[in-house]
């Protein structure tokens, strides 16, 4: 029996083979930079050299998650068809297009339709700016009447304080900044992302989002591959607690 187990653990161990890989550029052709990739089954991490060059472990039935910055995210199935007889496999990216897919973000909807909606909208204009109008218009009038003779040349008209456009273009800025924060933290950390790694699902996945307890400044600064790792450690606390209050 100890020999036929260990028979068992041999034959597994020896389909467990590590894989050279190089992540191009499927546009062009060249080497895509330190891409993050995850084998989800064995909870493998690696980064990418800078010629996008990584070596995995991977056997039949483990799922490769690639991402990079700049280009879509990548799911590679194992059904058999890497083995370490080639030299390397090549996996090539698709560069984003912003304007193929929108990320939902809070009440906004999304970062481009904030964009496309701040562009287009309509200010109203205020009572100080209706009197700074009147205000030119008689001046003009006034100096266009008069004969004027080795005067300076006229100045821009009264000054009521900061200028409200200015104002309204700081608001939309403040905005813009805020909506393109939640982008990139919904980039890593989603529920589409925690069903990939996790298979949880539906309200399932929130809460699993809301046991993770991962902070703004977190997500703004760590990589990919950091938070998909947290994430799994993260999957199997809660697994293990999940576990303890069933029984």
């Amino acid at each position: 029996m100890v020999l036929s187990f260990y028979g068992i653990c041999q034959k597994d161990a020896d389909t467990l083979v590590y894989i050279n890989f190089q992540l191009l550029d499927v546009t062009n052709g060249k080497p895509v930079s330190l891409g993050h990739v995850v084998n989800t089954n064995q909870r493998k991490g690696v980064v990418a050299d800078m010629l996008g060059y990584f070596k995995m472990p991977i056997q039949v039935g483990d799922t490769l998650i690639i991402t990079a910055i700049g280009f879509h995210e990548m799911v590679i199935p194992s059904w058999g068809q890497f083995t370490s007889d080639s030299l390397y496999y090549p996996i090539r990216l698709t560069p984003k297009s912003y304007q193929i897919k929108e990320i939902r973000i809070t009440r906004f909807g999304s970062y481009q339709r904030f964009i496309k909606e701040a562009a287009t909208i309509e200010l109203p204009i205020s009572e100080e700016e209706k009197l700074q109008e009147k205000l030119d218009n008689y001046l003009k009038k006034s100096v266009t009447n008069m004969k004027l003779v080795n005067t300076p040349p006229a100045t821009g008209g009264f000054a009521f304080g900061e200028d409200w456009f200015s104002k309204q273009n700081k608001k939309i800025r403040a905005k813009k900044a805020e909506a393109k924060k939640w982008e990139v933290i919904f980039t890593k950390f989603s529920a589409e992302t925690v069903t990939q790694l996790t298979a949880l699902e539906g309200a399932e996945a929130m809460a699993f989002m809301e046991f993770c307890d991962f902070t703004e400044g977190y997500l703004l600064t760590a990589s990919d591959y950091e938070v998909r790792k947290n994430i799994l450690d993260k999957f199997e606390e809660y697994s293990k607690l999940k576990n303890e209050n069933t029984d």
